[in-house]
């Protein structure tokens, strides 16, 4: 079947303009067209000499349908020609911002509850320790809950390995931190945050090492 009868001259000529500037494989273009490679250059040559003016002769009132990418790529164009694109700006990759200027002045601390692995049947949680300066991970292992305990455990490893450091950077987990209203069991909050120490706070406090909290969720 003839090409005009399936397609309108400015869906052939945003193909061939694909391939002249290297986005377009000729396969491609001669698959969605449905013809051969003689056809295909009989159809680069026309349009090389006058890109302004290609046609395909006769226009189709209601033409086939391209594939979807092609017809967004087709509308992209458009808008670009008219100056009315504007392209997404693309998502800023997050990362831990070095505040220190020596190592072990502190160290950030999370955990991460994820399926480690497609075999595994249930969730693990991560938890790891990073030095702020030198960009070093002192720590990593997988603990079935994530409890006192095992943050305990962690800090202890990684103070027998490398020394007491000066601070920890965590989030505002239970573990780490109390929180009025959320960790509260009195109803008239007798107990404001910070005002009790949990487990893991404790230790810190007894090693003399200082604690900071995120506001957020560490990345």
């Amino acid at each position: 079947m003839q090409i005009h009868k399936r397609f309108i001259s400015e869906q052939v000529k945003f193909l061939l303009k694909g391939y002249c500037e290297g986005t377009v494989e000729r396969p491609t273009i001669e698959e969605v067209l449905e013809i051969n490679r003689a056809r295909f250059f009989k159809l680069l040559e026309k349009y090389r000499r006058d890109p302004n003016n290609f046609s395909i002769a006769y226009q189709r009132v209601a033409p086939s349908r391209l594939p979807l990418r092609i017809e967004n790529e087709i509308e992209i164009d458009r808008a670009k020609g008219l100056g009315c694109y504007q392209s997404q700006p693309r998502k800023k990759v997050h990362d831990r911002e070095v505040i220190t200027t020596a190592i072990d002045a502190l160290i950030q601390h999370d955990g991460s509850h994820h399926r480690w692995s497609p075999y595994a049947k249930e969730k693990w949680v991560l938890i790891t320790s990073l030095d702020d300066f030198s960009r070093m991970l002192l720590y990593a292992d997988l603990f079935e809950q994530e409890i006192s305990w095992a943050h305990i455990k962690a800090s202890e490893a990684l103070m027998k390995m490398y020394g007491i450091p000066f601070r920890y950077y965590v989030d505002s987990l239970r573990v780490f931190r109390f929180v009025q209203g959320r960790d509260s069991i009195w109803r008239k909050h007798v107990l404001q945050t910070d005002e009790v120490d949990p487990q893991w706070r404790q230790i810190m406090r007894v090693l003399g090492v200082d604690v900071t909290f995120a506001l957020s969720p560490l990345q």
